[in-house]
């Protein structure tokens, strides 16, 4: 009995170490390696902006868009990019957050359901604000299949697209490999729509992608999310059983 009871109570403070069992040393060396990571994105970042008006990557994006141009683009191929850009439009973005945050505050708590929303909207005002200072102008509007919006660089669609993807993945406890791929894979799908529809560089897209990453290592060195924060509502190190005898 004293012994059941022991487990019980090591699942409600999740384990004998500080902070949801995690050692603090730990903790630290994880938002070390984060800061890392978001320092080589901002890095990459700034190498790609200051690229743009010159050199390979400049000739690379001209040579995209006049092939794009040229090319003859389907009405449904074009109805189909239409629709993946859609996936990135404010208007969507917000209302995905929003279901996102009523499931994630019933199954994690209000940490949880308000962190992505906090981490798409900071990096949505600060894209903007750089995009600004950037100024890059658009693609030739010969290229346009649909009517943009502001300035070129980084990309709006992309770099929400890998925002609103990778927070919300990071708030749901997703680490490792698989973080880091979702959010890229959402940048490649809806910045391919973009440049398709002529209303994008490549190096814009590129740009949205890793200005999000480095946001989103930012942030989660800042307020890291609980690793399974969703599997049953689980103190870290417990089980879903352990947690229901605590709220009992």
């Amino acid at each position: 009995m004293l012994e059941d009871r022991a487990v019980v109570a090591s699942a409600c403070t999740g384990g004998d170490t500080p902070g949801a069992g995690q050692e603090p040393g730990s903790r630290h060396a994880g938002a070390g390696r984060r800061v890392l990571h978001s320092a080589v994105a901002f890095a990459f970042l700034a190498a790609v902006t200051s690229h743009t008006c010159d050199g390979r990557l400049w000739r690379f994006d001209q040579a995209a868009i006049r092939a794009v141009a040229a090319s003859r683009r389907r009405p449904a191929a074009v109805s189909a990019a239409r629709a993946v850009s859609a996936l990135a439009e404010p208007a969507f973005v917000s209302a995905l957050l929003t279901v996102f945050a009523a499931t994630a505050a019933r199954r994690a708590g209000w940490r949880a359901a308000c962190l992505p929303c906090l981490v798409v909207a900071g990096g949505a005002v600060t894209r903007r604000g750089l995009s600004r200072v950037v100024a890059r102008p658009r693609p030739p509007a010969a290229a346009w299949l649909t009517k943009p919006e502001g300035f070129s660089l980084p990309s709006k669609h992309t770099t929400l697209a890998a925002l609103t993807a990778g927070a919300c993945a990071g708030s749901a406890g997703v680490r490792g490999t698989p973080r880091l791929l979702i959010p890229l894979l959402a940048a490649a799908g809806v910045g391919a729509s973009r440049v398709f529809l002529g209303v994008h560089w490549p190096s814009d897209v590129l740009a949205g992608w890793l200005f999000a990453e480095g946001w989103l290592q930012l942030a989660e060195s800042i307020v890291p999310a609980p690793a399974g924060a969703w599997e049953g509502h689980t103190p870290a190190g417990g089980n879903p059983q352990s947690a229901r005898r605590c709220r009992r």
